[in-house]
């Protein structure tokens, strides 16, 4: 008999009853809204170990399938070791979980059941729930992944949001980020930097920089380049209208430079170092506007195959995901440049929209982060700019918040790579 034939025939029973005490009247009603408020605490009961089962789960097919050159006997090991491991505070003996991997040359395939105990659908003779999960995961043969995280560190994100400041729950989390995903494949996975205020302090090869000389190199703070140029991943030519370090705007001259090296500030093109991907997030500090449009713009050169940053796999290479994390606490608030040289806000919103739009056709999946942003409009375009609004677009409110979207995205890069089921 199901659950719902169960419960109907309970509640027939009470409510054709044509006779008892007052007591008994009080019964008719109690016991059925008794029963329907255990139902609710079971099925929450079973929808959070069902989760917790199939994370465990998918984290411990992933450990047996990244172990390199383990022998099946030994992956199937490392499978139960690591599933017993995630599901200790589960409540649940060890041995109430069958869990179960198989494994071929190309994937680890596992499955996990178990039955957990009810509480008041006990009256209705319903003694256990059925939980169960199954996912494949391919042994990995040289899939990789390429990772831009693109930051703001503008003065706003100073401010608390939460239990935390902005800047410090943004490095924890993209700390954390790192370090999981460098610990699973460490040969398999690059990370760069870009840290974005009002302008990038950067290091570059002189013939792409106005003024400078090819051979040489160059580092200071750019702007973006002139319109269109600025919504590309083409190569400066030999045109200064193509390349970087064009004249500071008038509102940053008395600044300067020397800010973003002191605040850490600086650029760092893909790379496997993760010790300095660690160091330097935990060194870098806000500091002044926002240009979210020029964060974007040097996200899609470093993950682009085209100079000036070389790191980039091919964009066909289909052994290579390409990631570009975009984070941002505020609107637009430096202009950037557009048709006729003119620079203004709105443009940079506008560019913001044809990069994002670029990189995707590019095949860069864009993940976006909206932390604790009340400006609606720029929520929407963050929106508008992830590859897909249901998976790659997070309002995040607080520390809390954030640390939960970037291990979503450490299971989206972990699963595009890994997981087939």
């Amino acid at each position: 008999m199901t659950l719902r034939s169960r419960l109907a025939r309970l509640v027939k029973d009470f409510t054709t009853a044509q006779s008892g005490t007052v007591a008994l009247l009080t019964g008719l009603g109690a016991v059925p809204m008794v029963l329907a408020a255990g139902v609710g605490i079971d099925l929450i009961r079973y929808s959070n170990l069902k989760s917790d089962i199939q994370g465990a789960l998918d984290a411990a097919s992933l450990a047996a399938a990244v172990a390199d050159n383990a022998t099946t006997a030994e992956r199937k090991q490392i499978g139960e070791d690591t599933f017993a491991v995630n599901m200790v505070n589960s409540g649940l003996d060890a041995t109430a979980f069958h869990v179960s991997f198989t494994v071929t040359p190309d994937s680890v395939a596992g499955t996990v059941d178990t039955a957990i105990p009810t509480t008041l659908m006990r009256i209705a003779n319903i003694n256990t729930l059925q939980v169960s999960a199954d996912n494949a995961v391919n042994i990995p043969k040289g899939k990789k992944a390429e990772i831009a995280l693109v930051l703001d560190y503008s003065n706003s994100m100073n401010e608390t949001a939460g239990s935390k400041v902005k800047y410090v729950a943004m490095r924890e989390a993209a700390t954390k980020l790192v370090n999981d995903l460098s610990t699973a494949q460490p040969d398999k996975v690059k990370f760069g930097l870009v840290p974005f205020s009002h302008h990038v302090y950067v290091s570059l090869p002189g013939e792409y920089v106005v003024g400078q000389t090819a051979g040489s190199s160059w580092t200071g703070c750019t702007q973006d380049r002139p319109y269109p140029a600025n919504i590309s991943d083409n190569t400066p030519t030999a045109s200064d209208d193509t390349k970087w370090g064009q004249p500071q705007a008038p509102d940053h001259l008395s600044e300067g430079c020397a800010p973003y090296a002191g605040h850490g500030l600086k650029l760092r093109p893909l790379t496997n170092d993760f010790a300095g991907v660690r160091d330097q997030l935990n060194a870098m500090t806000p500091y002044a506007w926002t240009h979210i449009a020029l964060g974007v713009e040097f996200g899609y050169h470093l993950l682009s195959p085209n100079a000036p940053f070389v790191g980039g796999a091919a964009y066909n290479d289909q052994e290579t995901r390409k990631y570009m994390v975009v984070l941002t606490d505020g609107m637009q608030t430096e202009p950037a440049f557009g048709p006729g040289g003119v620079r203004t806000v709105a443009q940079g919103e506008d560019n913001l929209e044809n990069l994002c739009s670029k990189a995707k056709a590019s095949g860069i999946t864009i993940i976006t982060l909206a932390y604790d942003l009340a400006d609606t409009t720029t929520r929407k375009r963050l929106e508008n700019c992830a590859s897909d609004a249901a998976k790659n677009f997070f309002v995040v409110d607080d520390d809390k918040d954030i640390a939960a979207a970037f291990d979503e995205i450490k299971n989206a890069v972990m699963a595009s790579i890994y997981l087939s089921k």
